[in-house]
């Protein structure tokens, strides 16, 4: 038995956030084992034609395994979710932590990752025959193995539970009093900013093989060069970085979808790839100050050239007007105008240096000056108290002597002054 009531909420939420991170790494492997499995199973069935038919339905089986311990892991994940909604409200009926959005959510998920071929049709050696190209998946087979790869909607959950934000007391006390709510987008910010580099790297290259091998998916429905996997991965890349050669095209209507989803998906990330490169080149907090302080220092520099050149230029065209050489006076006039030009130039960007440093607001500067002022505030304020009451005491002694000036017999008492 806990002595602090709290202490053992505090434990079993821990232990349920275990749970559910243990419980979401496990969905996600099952659910990476049965795409892989999906993938073996339209390879083969496009190479191995009809010796490979009762491996092809064992595949078919382990994809339906997969399938219903994917399904029973869901379950037991969005069962811990609803005791772990439980322990921070402190609800004991299971029945009112589960709400009619929540329960359409779960019916949602178990409905995705419930998609999968069935293992139905026997071994498919109908659809083998001597001298036609290789046999493939129907219409309904191919939109079924498709949906597989929504499953990939596990990943962000298990990022989010393996990255512990939601397990760090300091993460969720300074987010309960900002009123942040740690979710997906959160994380995926969060490592925007530690790993920008591994992050689009990693999602690059995911989308390029996803989106490549679901085009030849698609265009193997149909007679089309495009259906090879090697046309497939040089068209996904030149339609990601909008070059478009050209000479690789789509020919079914889903092929046209997937390249412009592509399309869609390369204008987003190369969007991310400028901020993160603009972000990258900007100076810190020091470069900026030593840069700027430096461009001061030349800027300065430059102004008093330019100065003097100006006081220059403007005694040789006196001296020069005043001997009446006509020439030389033009000549050092068109040489004073230059300089004149050149030091309003100077200035201007020595101006527009300075509002750019006092733009920038430097906090800890700020701070320290405060510091100083208030210390200095302090001392003065002491000094005056310290003023006023030896001015206090000078008068009480004035008034004692007065006293004593006016009456004779009473003879005042001297007072040690403070």
């Amino acid at each position: 038995m806990d002595l602090v009531p709290g202490l053992g909420a505090l434990r079993r939420r821990k232990r349920l956030l275990e749970e559910e991170k243990s419980l979401a790494g496990w969905a996600l492997a099952m659910a990476g084992a049965g795409i892989g499995m999906m993938v073996l199973h339209a390879e083969m069935l496009w190479f191995g034609q009809c010796q490979w038919a009762p491996y092809l339905f064992l595949v078919k089986c382990g994809i339906s395994i997969s399938t219903l311990l994917l399904l029973g892991l869901i379950l037991a994940f969005h069962a811990k979710e609803i005791q772990l909604f439980m322990t921070d409200n402190g609800l004991r009926d299971w029945r009112v932590a589960l709400t009619g959005r929540q329960a359409g959510r779960v019916a949602l998920e178990l409905l995705v990752c419930g998609a999968h071929p069935p293992p139905l049709g026997g071994w498919g050696a109908a659809r083998c025959s001597a001298g036609a190209r290789p046999a493939f998946l129907g219409q309904a087979e191919a939109l079924l193995s498709l949906a597989m790869l929504l499953r990939l909607y596990l990943v962000p959950r298990a990022v989010l539970l393996r990255s512990g934000v939601l397990l760090n007391a300091s993460y969720r006390s300074i987010g309960a009093l900002n009123r942040v709510r740690f979710r997906h987008w959160f994380v995926a910010k969060l490592y925007m900013n530690t790993h920008p580099g591994r992050l689009l790297l990693a999602l690059t290259l995911g989308l390029w093989l996803t989106t490549a091998w679901v085009l030849s998916v698609a265009e193997r429905q149909t007679i089309n060069a495009t259906g090879n996997l090697t046309d497939t991965l040089w068209l996904i890349p030149i339609t990601f970085l909008t070059i478009g050669y050209g000479d690789v095209v789509p020919g079914t209507v889903w092929g046209k979808i997937v390249c412009l989803c592509t399309g869609v998906m390369g204008v987003c990330c190369t969007a991310l790839l400028v901020a993160v490169v603009a972000r990258k080149l900007e100076f810190n907090k020091a470069e900026k100050h030593v840069h700027n302080f430096m461009m001061d220092i030349q800027y300065a520099k430059e102004m008093k050239d330019s100065a003097a050149r100006v006081l220059q230029e403007s005694w040789m065209f006196y001296k020069h007007s005043r001997r009446k050489e006509a020439g030389a006076a033009r000549r050092h006039q068109r040489k004073l105008l230059a300089a004149i030009h050149i030091f309003r130039q100077v200035r201007l960007k020595h101006r527009k240096l300075q509002e750019q440093v006092n733009s920038m607001v430097d906090i800890s500067k700020m701070h320290m000056i405060l510091c100083d002022l208030q210390s200095g505030l302090s001392t003065s304020h002491r000094d005056l108290e310290k003023r006023m009451d030896i001015l206090g005491g000078k008068l009480d002694t004035l008034t004692q002597l007065l006293s004593a000036a006016l009456d004779p017999g009473q003879r005042p008492e001297p007072r040690a002054a403070t």
